[in-house]
């Protein structure tokens, strides 16, 4: 139950946001972003407004081939779906910024959604009833053309994992290997951005999926976002309990292994004993004295009296 309720609080939007600085860190001089924008004095406000200062530059990565100056961004968490609805919504926002935005013209305008769930109904939507067309310019980005704007709705779990691992990596039921990749880029990139609120919510989504050999790659910084997650002494406890395990199975392995090393030898011995008695009963019956035969064999006067016996 504690698991189930862990997932419940994971704070996605602030992930989402250091997983865009970090997919575009190149361009950190160039791109300015403004988070939960308000647009009036309510609570109405947009996600993520990110603005492109300097018009001349092309910012050269898939999910932001479309932007232009004045970009808003809708982010859906892995539990959300993008309804045709929302989409509505977002639009009207769009809309309103511009009308309350001096110096904004719609031609410096684009929208993205970013969801973890394909939106099919809304793709319907766009298709059918206004008329855009939607084409997937690469895996998993879904640029829609037709409207006042650029529009695209870009599914993370479909993007190439080369440039985009970290929006990719935000979810839940990521394979080890892919988790090892992103500690990886912590130690790479962990001096250039502040990157404690992606890892909480990747470690929090997906501390199941680590086992105890990933923790010779953990930092000081990923250690103690374990521990204040609460997890470091379960993943503690689980390591050990694999390790008695690994160990109770070596145990027995090596035990059954000596166990037919022991057998094998001891029939081994009892096998040549039998066949020297053998021969000491064919030159018993020859009618050799004990005392040649002691020394031809090797078995003792003793025991070659107990075993032969003349009729």
């Amino acid at each position: 139950m504690e698991a189930k309720k862990n997932k419940k609080e994971i704070q996605w939007h602030p992930a989402f946001v250091v997983a865009l600085q970090a997919l575009l860190i190149d361009y950190k001089d160039v791109l300015e972003y403004r988070l939960e924008h308000p647009l009036t004095t309510g609570p109405l406000r947009i996600d993520i407004l990110v603005v492109k200062k300097r018009p001349d530059v092309v910012v050269k990565r898939q999910i932001a081939e479309i932007f232009r100056q004045d970009n808003i961004i809708e982010y859906k968490s892995p539990t959300d779906f993008l309804s045709v609805n929302e989409f509505h919504k977002a639009l009207a926002r769009v809309h309103l910024y511009k009308a309350l935005t001096d110096g904004v013209g719609v031609d410096d305008l684009t929208l993205s959604f970013i969801v973890s769930r394909r939106p099919r109904e809304l793709f319907r939507h766009m298709r059918e009833t206004l008329g855009y067309a939607v084409d997937e310019r690469y895996p998993g980005v879904f640029v829609a053309t037709g409207a006042m704007m650029p529009i695209q709705v870009i599914d993370i779990r479909k993007l190439s994992e080369d440039e985009n691992i970290w929006l990719q990596s935000l979810n839940r039921n990521l394979p080890g290997e892919r988790l090892r990749r992103v500690l990886q880029l912590e130690q790479k990139y962990g001096n250039r951005l502040n990157l404690d609120a992606y890892l909480h919510v990747v470690l929090a989504a997906n501390q199941e999926n680590l086992g105890k050999e990933d923790f010779i790659v953990l930092t000081a910084r990923t250690k103690k976002i374990f521990e204040e997650i609460g997890w470091m002494e379960q993943w503690r406890q689980k390591a050990r309990q694999e390790g008695r395990q690994e160990g109770e199975l070596k145990g027995r392995q090596e035990g059954e292994l000596k166990g037919r090393q022991e057998g094998e030898l001891k029939g081994r011995q009892e096998g040549r004993q039998e066949g020297k008695l053998e021969a000491a009963r064919a030159m018993f019956a020859e009618g050799d004295s004990i005392d040649k035969i002691a020394r031809v064999t090797g078995i003792s006067q003793r025991k070659l009296k107990t075993k032969l016996s003349r009729k």
